[in-house]
């Protein structure tokens, strides 16, 4: 590969996620109660550098552009350096359920801008940093609340395959499950975390869990933060 090949390789790679980033959002995820007619999250750049902060909602594959209820605003601005910047999102009204809870994306993502001596550069690398957070969408007519309904999901077993049924109406995110003393490694990339509203969830183990055996789990609240652990016998 040639330099103009290289440097056309290396003009844009992608860092996902918050950790150690030099953009940070407050949130790890953001709830938008359509009670209170908006949601907001803050970005913080804590680098002597400016840069170019774009935003927008995702169904779930940051690749694909679908068009969405909402807007995102401001979906492209410059962020000074050391500074911060909310973000807000609105909702236009109409094109989602009114009786359960829709799940997205946000996507930030940040292009820094380059001093005087990296311009000067031929063949260079920029680092575009792109934070991606759940976005739960929750209608202002939805009965019951998230914390009573994580508690309340129900186990079933048959041979190795285990069923989690959720009859609730919100999006119930779990952290950690452990099903007759196996643990089934949760993963956002895996998509085994999030039990959909009137939905169940299949996860497969590596035995089949003897009759009136115990599930334990753990779920994130709307904070971000752990719950404690619930305990059921399977049906």
């Amino acid at each position: 590969m040639n330099k103009s090949g290289i440097a056309a390789f290396l003009a844009l790679i992608t860092l996902s996620g918050t950790a150690h980033s030099a953009l940070t959002l407050n949130a790890d995820r953001l709830i938008y109660s359509e009670k209170e007619g908006d949601a907001t999250v803050t970005i913080h750049s804590n680098e002597n550098r400016a840069y170019l902060v774009q935003s927008w909602l995702d169904a779930g594959d940051s690749s694909q552009i679908k068009k969405l209820p909402f807007v995102v605003t401001p979906p492209l601005f410059r962020l000074a350096p050391k500074s911060d910047n909310v973000i807000r999102v609105v909702y236009l009204g109409s094109g989602l359920p009114a009786d359960r809870e829709s799940l997205f994306w946000l996507d930030v993502k940040g292009v820094p801008g380059l001093n005087e001596q990296e311009s000067k550069v031929e063949n260079r690398m920029v680092l575009a940093i792109n934070n991606r957070i759940k976005f739960f969408f929750r209608p202002a007519g939805l009965k019951g609340d998230p914390g009573e309904a994580v508690k309340n999901l129900s186990w079933s077993a048959s041979g190795k395959t285990v069923v989690v049924k959720n009859a609730s109406p919100f999006n119930l995110v779990l952290s950690k499950i452990s099903i007759d003393k196996e643990t089934i490694p949760v993963s956002v990339v895996d998509n085994n975390t999030v039990i959909a509203p009137f939905a169940n969830k299949t996860y497969q183990l590596k035995h089949a869990p003897a009759s009136g055996s115990a599930v334990e789990w753990e779920a994130i609240n709307d904070f971000g933060t752990t719950s404690k652990t619930f305990t059921q016998k399977m049906n």
